[in-house]
Parts: C-alpha cells; sequence; structure tokens
C-alpha cells in the first residue's frame, strides 16, 4: 500500500509492509517532513503576529463625511470619533431679496412676475416670470450690485421650467460671464449657477434669464444668492458637479454661519422603525403592532423614504402570509413605478433610486380584497436580502454656531473634544443689534446720523453688519454716508450710520436713546400731521424734524403705528445683525447629543445642519382623530423635517410625521408636523421633538475616525465608560441642586410692597427647562398702564412678550386682571388695583 500522511500537517510515513521499507528515504521522510513542519510554523506566526498586532496595539482608520448623504464603508463595527469640525460664513450680498417670498425690489425685463406658493425650492414661495413677447430676453434681475474689481464672486438661482423653449440660465448684465450650468428640468429646481470677476469696481444687475420662442412661456426662479469667494474656491467650480455646487452654496437669508451641524448614520434597515409611523391614507390597513399590518388591494400601508443616494442600489423585503401580498416601489412623490414584487413567504425587490431624486415610496398591499398580513419590513442598501433587523439610527448632534472669515474660510469656530466634552474655540461672537441694547447717538450729518454701541474684546475693522432687510452694510472709516459702518477696539465700539429714510429722524432732529433703541426694534419716527402711515413707512423724506406731531409707524410689513413711545418689536421685523472677530479667541462648553457609530459593511451617513434637539412641544389633540405636534402650538424654528418624538424623555415611535402640501396654509409655520393616532396620547405625558429647521445654513465636514482592530475599541470603550461616569456624576448632583430650586426676590418698583411677611413674597425661579416660574403677593403700587413692577435681569428675559393674568383687590373686590411681560420687565396691563395683586405665571426665556 502507498505511505500514508499525517492528518494535520500531512508528513509522510512509513509503509512498513512493503519491501521498499527496507532502506531508508531521507529525502521523503525527512526533508519534505521538516519542511511541511516549517511551512507550518510561518504560517502559525503569521497568525499570531496578526493576533498580537490586534490586541496590543492601536489601530485607528480616517474618515472624512461629507455634506450631504452618502455611503460610507467600515471594516469594523466602531463608534466614530470626531477630531476636526470647523466653522463657516457665508454672505449672502443680495440680502433676503433673493428668497422669492415676495417680489420685494426685483423688477421683470419683458417679462411678469407673480408669486407662487405652490412651487418652490425653499421659503414659502418662488417666483413664476412669464415672457410678455413672442421672441427675446426676458428675465427676473436684481439692481445695483456693487462689485469690486479684483474679487471673486458665483451667483446661483433654483429654477423650474414651465414651458420655457430655451435654457435657463444667471449672468450678470456686465456680459462676458461664464454660465457654468443652466438649465430648462421641468421636473423638478434645479441649481443653476455662474462666476464672475470684474476687472473694475463696477456696478450690475444680477438676472435669472431665458429666451422666449412666444408669449406666456414661463419658469420658476427662487432661493437667488451671489457671494463673495476666494480664488482657489473660485477655480474649483469649473471641476465640480451641480450637485457639489448646489451642496457647498446653499441660498440663506443675509448672513448665516454653520447652525447647529449633525452626522447621521442611518440604521442597516432604513425602512420606518414601525408601523404606526407609516401613513394609512389609503383605506383602513389594520397595523396588529409595530412590525405587522392587515393589508388588501382597497387597504395600503405606506411610508415615504428619504433620504437615499441617487443611483445606489437598495433591496426592499418583507414577509407575506399569503400568495398575494405584494410591495410596490414608486419614485419620490409617486411621479413614475420604480418596480414590485408579489408573492408569500419572505418575498424582496432590488431597486436603483432614480437619478435627481433623493427618495422613494414603499406601498405594501395585496391583490385582491383578501386580507394579508405582511410584517418585517427591510430596506437595506445593495442587492442581497439581509434578514429583518428593527431600525436603529445614531447621531451626533452639536447645537452651536460655528463662524469663519466669510471669503478666506480662515480664522475659524473649531469644534474639539476633551473627555468625553464638546468645547468650542469661539473665535467670532454673533449679537442680534435690537432695542435691549446700550445704544448712544454720536454724531449727524446731511441724510444720515451715527449711533455707536459699547463692544468687548473685538478686533478691528473685523464687523459684518446686516440691515433689517438682510443687505450687508458696507465697513468704511471713517464713516462718510449712510449704511456704513466700523469697530474699533481703542474706543471699545461700533459705530453705524443709519438714513435719515429708514430712521425718521430728520436733519435737524437728535433722537433720545430710547428713540434710538425704538430704531432697532423696528420701527420709524415721523410727523403724523404731515403723512399718514402708510406713507410715512413708503415714503423716504418722511421725517420729523422737532416740530408737529410725532408717532412712529412699523419699518416693515403693516403701517401700525403708536402715538407713545413703542416698547416692543413686531413680528413681521427681522433686526440688524452683527458679527464680529474676537481679539481674544475664548473656549466654551456646547450642547451636543448621541454618538455616531458605524455598522460592519455599507452605511448610509446624512450630514446636515439645522438640527434643534428635544424642543418641549406643546400638543393639541381633536376628538376622535389625532394628536398634533406643530399645528396649533407651532415649533420654535419652521420645521423642514421632524426626526423624531420623545415621551417622557425617551423616543415615541408611534408618531407619525407628516409633509404639508405647498398649499397648505399651514406651511407658515412649518412643512413638517407629527400626529398620534387616537386612543393612544395621555395628556399626562410630556413631549419633546428633534428637528431640522427650514432656514438652510452651510454644511461642513466631519472628520474623525474610527477603531479598525479589537485593541483599539477596548480602549475606546475603556474610555467612554470613564468619561460617561464622570459626567453622569456630575449630572446627579446638578439635578440635587435643581430639585431644591432657588428662589430670588427681586428689587420691587412704583410704590410695589410684598403684602406681608406671612404669604409668599413676589419671587420666581428659571428651571432646568428654561422656564421662569413667577409667584407671590404684592400690594401698595402704582397700578396704571405700563407701570413696572419689576425688571428681568439677564438670563431671565422672555423669549417674546405675552400678556398674563393675575388676581387683583382694590379693597373689597377681587377681580381678574392682565399683566404684561415685556422684553426687559414686568408691568401693569388692565385692571390693576394697588391694595392687592395675586401673580401666579411662567414663560419661557430668550436663548
Amino acid at each position: 500500500m502507498a505511505s500514508e500522511k499525517t492528518p494535520n500537517l500531512g508528513l509522510n510515513q512509513i509503509d512498513r509492509t512493503s519491501p521498499k521499507t527496507t532502506y531508508f528515504d531521507l529525502e521523503k521522510y525527512l526533508d519534505q517532513n521538516w519542511r511541511s513542519v516549517d511551512e507550518f510554523a510561518g504560517g502559525v506566526n503569521d497568525s499570531v503576529n496578526e493576533i498580537k498586532k490586534r490586541l496590543d496595539t492601536t489601530e485607528r482608520k480616517a474618515v472624512t463625511l461629507e455634506p450631504g448623504v452618502q455611503i460610507v464603508r467600515a471594516e469594523k463595527a466602531a463608534p466614530f470619533s470626531l477630531t476636526g469640525l470647523s466653522g463657516r460664513t457665508l454672505v449672502n450680498l443680495l440680502g433676503r431679496v433673493g428668497s422669492c417670498d415676495r417680489i420685494d425690489s426685483l423688477l421683470g425685463w419683458e417679462a411678469d412676475l407673480a408669486v407662487d406658493t405652490s412651487n418652490k425650492a425653499q421659503g414659502t414661495g418662488s417666483i413664476k416670470v412669464t415672457a410678455k413677447n413672442a421672441s427675446g430676453v426676458y428675465n427676473v434681475y436684481s439692481t445695483e450690485l456693487k462689485l469690486t474689481g479684483g474679487r471673486y464672486y458665483v451667483a446661483l438661482a433654483d429654477v423650474k421650467n414651465i414651458n420655457a423653449s430655451s435654457n435657463i440660465y444667471v449672468n450678470f448684465s456686465t456680459g462676458g460671464n461664464k454660465a457654468l450650468k443652466q438649465s430648462k428640468d421641468q421636473s423638478r429646481f434645479v441649481t443653476i449657477y455662474t462666476k464672475c470677476v470684474p476687472t473694475n469696481d463696477t456696478e450690475v444687475n444680477l438676472e435669472v434669464t431665458s429666451i422666449s420662442t412666444a408669449t406666456g412661456q414661463a419658469f420658476y426662479v427662487d432661493a437667488i444668492r451671489l457671494y463673495e469667494i476666494n480664488a482657489s474656491d473660485y477655480a474649483a467650480l469649473d471641476s465640480m458637479t451641480a450637485e457639489q455646487v448646489a451642496i457647498k452654496y446653499p441660498y440663506v437669508d443675509s448672513i448665516m454661519p454653520v447652525r447647529n451641524p449633525y452626522a447621521i448614520r442611518y440604521g442597516e434597515n432604513l425602512a420606518p422603525h414601525s408601523f404606526y409611523s407609516w401613513d394609512t391614507k389609503v383605506g383602513t390597513p389594520i397595523i396588529k403592532d409595530g412590525q405587522n399590518v392587515v393589508v388588501s388591494s382597497s387597504n395600503i400601508m405606506i411610508a415615504s423614504i428619504s433620504p437615499l443616494v441617487p443611483g445606489q442600489i437598495y433591496t426592499v423585503s418583507g414577509q407575506s402570509s399569503g400568495a398575494t401580498g405584494r410591495i410596490h416601489v414608486n419614485s419620490q412623490n409617486e411621479t413614475a413605478v420604480i418596480g414590485n414584487v408579489t408573492g408569500s413567504g419572505r418575498i424582496s425587490y432590488t431597486f436603483t433610486v432614480p437619478a435627481g431624486t433623493n427618495g422613494i415610496v414603499i406601498r405594501l398591499l395585496g391583490t385582491s380584497t383578501e386580507e394579508i398580513t405582511l410584517s418585517d419590513i427591510m430596506l437595506n442598501i445593495g442587492n442581497t436580502v439581509k434578514p429583518f433587523k428593527p431600525r436603529e439610527d445614531s447621531m451626533l448632534a452639536l447645537q452651536t454656531d460655528l463662524h469663519a472669515d466669510p471669503v478666506s474660510g480662515g480664522n475659524a469656530d473649531r469644534i474639539f473634544v476633551q473627555e468625553g466634552q464638546c468645547f468650542k474655540s469661539k473665535i467670532w461672537r454673533n449679537l442680534v443689534l435690537d432695542g435691549s441694547l446700550p445704544w448712544s447717538f454720536f454724531s449727524s450729518a446731511t441724510g444720515y446720523k451715527v449711533v455707536r454701541l459699547p463692544i468687548t474684546n473685538g478686533r478691528v475693522d473685523s464687523e459684518r453688519i446686516t440691515k433689517f432687510d438682510g443687505k450687508l452694510i458696507q465697513h468704511v472709516f471713517p464713516l462718510g454716508g449712510s449704511d456704513q459702518s466700523h469697530l474699533s477696539p481703542d474706543s471699545g465700539v461700533v459705530g453705524l450710520s443709519i438714513s435719515s429714510a429708514d430712521s425718521g429722524w430728520g436733519d435737524n432732529y437728535t433722537p433720545t436713546t430710547d428713540e434710538i433703541k425704538v430704531y432697532f426694534m423696528g420701527w420709524k419716527m415721523y410727523d403724523a400731521g404731515t403723512y399718514t402711515p402708510e406713507a410715512a413707512q413708503a415714503a423716504t423724506i418722511a421725517t420729523y424734524n422737532g416740530t408737529g406731531t410725532k408717532y412712529w409707524v412699523h419699518r416693515v410689513g403693516t403701517a401700525t403705528y403708536s402715538k407713545p413711545l413703542p416698547s416692543s418689536s413686531y413680528e413681521e421685523y427681522t433686526p440688524y445683525q452683527l458679527v464680529y472677530q474676537l481679539e481674544a479667541p475664548t473656549v466654551e462648553p456646547i450642547v451636543s447629543e448621541g454618538q455616531l457609530s458605524f455598522n460592519e459593511g455599507d452605511n448610509q451617513v446624512e450630514v446636515g445642519t439645522g438640527i434643534v434637539l428635544r424642543e418641549s412641544s406643546g400638543v393639541n389633540t381633536i376628538a376622535g382623530f389625532y394628536a398634533y405636534i406643530n399645528a396649533e402650538h407651532p415649533l420654535k424654528y419652521k420645521p423642514w423635517n421632524i426626526l423624531g418624538v420623545y415621551r417622557n424623555g425617551k423616543k415615541d415611535s408611534r408618531w407619525e410625521v407628516v409633509i404639508r402640501p405647498a398649499t397648505d396654509p399651514a406651511i407658515s409655520i412649518g412643512r413638517a408636523f407629527a400626529r398620534l393616532a387616537v386612543g393612544l396620547y395621555d395628556p399626562a405625558d410630556s413631549f419633546s421633538t428633534t428637528y431640522v429647521m427650514s432656514d438652510l445654513s452651510p454644511i461642513i465636514q466631519f472628520i474623525g475616525s474610527y477603531a479598525a482592530n479589537e485593541k483599539t475599541l477596548l480602549t475606546d470603550l475603556v474610555k467612554s465608560v470613564q468619561q460617561a461616569n464622570a459626567r453622569v456624576s456630575v449630572v446627579e448632583n446638578k439635578k440635587a441642586d435643581k430639585d431644591k430650586p432657588e428662589w430670588i426676590t427681586p428689587t420691587l418698583l412704583n410704590g410695589w410692597v410684598n403684602y406681608d411677611t406671612v404669604r409668599r413674597p413676589l419671587s420666581y425661579y428659571r428651571d432646568s427647562q428654561g422656564w421662569v416660574h413667577v409667584q407671590g403677593y404684592i400690594k401698595g403700587g402704582v397700578g396704571t398702564f405700563g407701570s413696572v413692577i419689576f425688571s428681568f435681569p439677564e438670563g431671565y428675559k422672555p423669549e417674546s412678550p405675552i400678556e398674563v393674568n393675575g388676581i387683583s383687590n382694590n379693597g373689597t373686590n377681587s377681580t381678574p386682571c392682565t399683566l404684561y411681560v415685556g422684553v426687559n420687565s414686568l408691568q401693569c396691563d388692565t385692571d390693576v388695583k394697588n391694595s392687592a395683586l395675586v401673580v401666579n405665571f411662567s414663560y419661557r426665556v430668550k436663548q
């Protein structure tokens, strides 16, 4: 028989039954065996070294998360460690004119202009541009834009074709500009853009244009913006895709930093977590529980899923209890059918997201009236059917603004992580220039006046100021005209010139300090004996020169007027904004939430800005229908999308997020709202909402790394546990302090005193949610309209002025009365008697 080999190493064994074994074959039984042993030992040594490397040395994989939605492949399931996040600021030189929510100062060349609220890329409307002539150029344009010679500019707009026969493009009136991107797409808004480097200082019009071949040809335009950029960014435009340009230069109103950046890694399962959050608007599908639903051909379950990556392959699958279970995949807004699958058991369909869209609609149904149970719906990346997993996202979100120099991008605010806590190296300060600041009069000249504001720690001439209309104030020193500014650290002030046309202060009149403050609340002074409120608001010559009847009128919006000096601003007015660089940067902790982590393999990650974390939310109900968030009780910022609702601090996946149609009047409070089915809402619960606001801001990269082997994972785990325990102990100590709130007793004004030593003195405290609670019994003060009871210190001023109820006693009877919580103080309003006043109310503080 042939000689056998050992089972593990394959060594030759001597066949002792053969006559040939009378001699010993050295090559076969020694050399070959030793070579086999040595080869095995080498393989073992390589494996041991690899294991030692994984267990004894740390290894990290660098990763950069770009703005927008992307697929990131990770070698290991591991948490993401943030190492770099820097600020950025965009200044739209058109101010807010390009929002296209109103016509404002935009003009039409051979075109009729009208606002259309049902077609828009952002905001509340777009402008429909309709050709007046059968042939020739027609456009919408903004005038008197001052460009500086030798500087670099990019102009962009979002357009959607209606029936224009020619491309739509954006250009400058100086001509010779390179239109990098044009469009006549009728299916969606497309970002078009051009660039320009003027040779000399010049004044131009910015135009969004097409060429007509028939009267009535038209297109929509929205989000017109003009930015000054640096030379390297200007050169990069030629090699960037249209999608990259649109992400890098989004529309912003006036001046905008990176605001509340976030990175979300969506779960391996991209389908909604629970059927409770799907849409049941077709028929009456029966939800058995979060993962099982009964459907038929007329009772259909629907989910709109976005964001997804255009051109990426995905697979949807689910479990069908009958032979006629169906899963349909439609394009976003259901304008086309992508495909479907029918069958029983585990059924699946693989598809590619169409170009030009970032979402799909999934429909679950049957092929007849027979009721089919569909369950365990899975949507995953790639063309392989994966076993069902509930959706589990991870997120890192930061609640802060991050600025940088608007043109160079230098001197940027930066985020760093220390002992598990996020901090900001703050180089810029943003300040709302409203009526609460210590303004003072400085000087007067023909047509304008100069006011000043004290500033500390400001770098000379670094100020960027925008007006109430969003236009950028020109930096000039010394000031020589209206709408100019300078920052002088030697004097410790910002100087700002204000035109008489804006303020109503005539050349022969010097405003008081309070009148300057009222201007920054949005009011214009005028002579009521000469002008009506409407004329005074619109006319550039409607001023007050010290004689006549002094009134004030809203600077923008409805021409509401006031005879006494106004004490508050109004909703239609947007205050001046100041951003300036600090001479000495500071470090401050910031609010953050979550821990971004990767799954092994492909991960879908979205990087964006504008997230609002766990805002306390009011809920309203309609008997027999739903409970609603962002309906009768609007969220603070208009939500573009709602990411999660929390009940008593824990994620509540029962809420369905609904996107309002553009024609819904409630779109004015935000595109998204959430609703909870009848019978599931308990008014004893408290709710908060995490959402993404509608206002756009620049998006920046998240730079970091993740653990690539076991040693690094274990090291990160130990460090995370230690840091988490340290933070928990701090939170526990703070909670113990807040469980025993410290009541503050203010100084009472205008004769008001505490009622006696037995009843609670007038006092207040601020809770951990940013609410101030005021209680107490007082008497004896001046109860006339506008009389101040006490003033609010910094940190206790209200988010917005409100009226609250009190109980007033004239010595005989108790009657309800109204108090006014103003910008700076609590004031008497109506029916306040001075014999006794019972106060008990709460308000949210200004953030």
